[in-house]
């Protein structure tokens, strides 16, 4: 049935002259712009919740606590990042040095020294690398045997009982265990004879440790635990006497251990979590990442430093 024009338009004006219209539109604009608005307020959330996931911008999330770390190379982890086994040495100079036994090089001695051959210096320098090796890098002694084989290189009345167990890096096999790409050393070995024709030898190594926690359940993401370094350098000198080397200046430095565990002849790596804290609460001497691979810095005498670094 076709509408007549005069139909149409007098319908027209009698809907623009009803009182209930108006209040009809208002609500429809109405409900339009809550629509609107909510739909712009959820987009709003959501990219402020991507935000924050993504950047921590509130300071809630602990910065040790990875998030969306299966979606960035591990190479560009921020500092902060738990260390994994995938990439043990991030952000390390240890990243480059030898691994264990191999970063400690004895030069070939030539010539003779004083009353001294070259094969007499050769056995001392050996000597010293079996100390060295059997007590920071042997996978037995890391795990907590006891080197008496090479303690037994020394002569006891140049140490004390202190700076005898000092010289041993041990680990508790039940907190954390080698990562089997896990010590990289490097350092220098020099020798000079003395007045009294003695061969004295003088010792700077540092070695630093990859460790994963031995605990089940702390994961980074799943499937991958949690790795932590500990550094430790050794300073020292010996003079060969009688067969035995005898122990003189000494000073050792460890870093990145908790210095509040107890005193029990192993050290304690501070994981993502407790070294971030150790870093905030500040307990003992802080020393920079710079600073502990400053290969000149003489360490303080004596046994055990133990300092909080801002990276190992």
């Amino acid at each position: 049935m076709s509408v007549e024009p005069r139909d149409y338009v007098a319908r027209l004006r009698a809907q623009a002259s009803d009182p209930g219209r108006e209040e009809a539109l208002r609500r429809d604009r109405a409900v339009r712009r809550r629509r609107i608005a909510l739909a712009a307020g959820a987009g709003v959330l959501l990219l402020g919740g991507f935000g924050y996931w993504l950047s921590d911008v509130t300071g809630e999330r602990p910065p040790y606590e990875p998030f969306g770390a299966q979606t960035l190379h591990e190479e560009v982890w921020p500092l902060e990042w738990p260390y994994t086994p995938d990439m043990p040495f991030r952000n390390s100079p240890a990243s480059g040095w030898a691994e264990g036994a191999d970063g400690i090089y004895v030069a070939e001695p030539n010539g003779s020294y004083g009353g001294l051959t070259a094969k007499d210096v050769a056995a001392v320098l050996d000597d010293v690398k079996t100390l060295l090796v059997e007590t920071n890098v042997s996978e037995r002694t890391l795990a907590g045997a006891e080197p008496t084989a090479a303690l037994a290189l020394l002569d006891p009345r140049g140490a004390d009982e202190a700076v005898r167990k000092d010289l041993v890096t041990r680990f508790d096999p039940e907190e954390a265990y080698l990562d089997e790409r896990g010590v990289r050393t490097r350092g220098a070995m020099t020798y000079e004879v003395s007045a009294a024709g003695e061969l004295v030898v003088h010792v700077d190594y540092s070695f630093v440790y990859a460790l994963v926690r031995a605990e089940a359940g702390h994961e980074v993401v799943p499937g991958v635990p949690e790795v932590a370094r500990i550094a430790v350098r050794r300073q020292f000198t010996v003079t060969s006497r009688g067969g035995r080397l005898v122990l003189g200046a000494y000073a050792s430095e460890v870093a990145n251990h908790d210095c509040s565990a107890p005193e029990d002849g192993r050290l304690h790596p501070l994981f993502a979590e407790g070294r971030w804290k150790a870093g905030r609460s500040a307990k003992g001497p802080r020393v920079t990442q710079a600073a502990l691979y400053d290969e000149k810095r003489v360490l303080p005498s004596g046994p055990g430093h133990c300092v909080t670094p801002t990276g190992t």
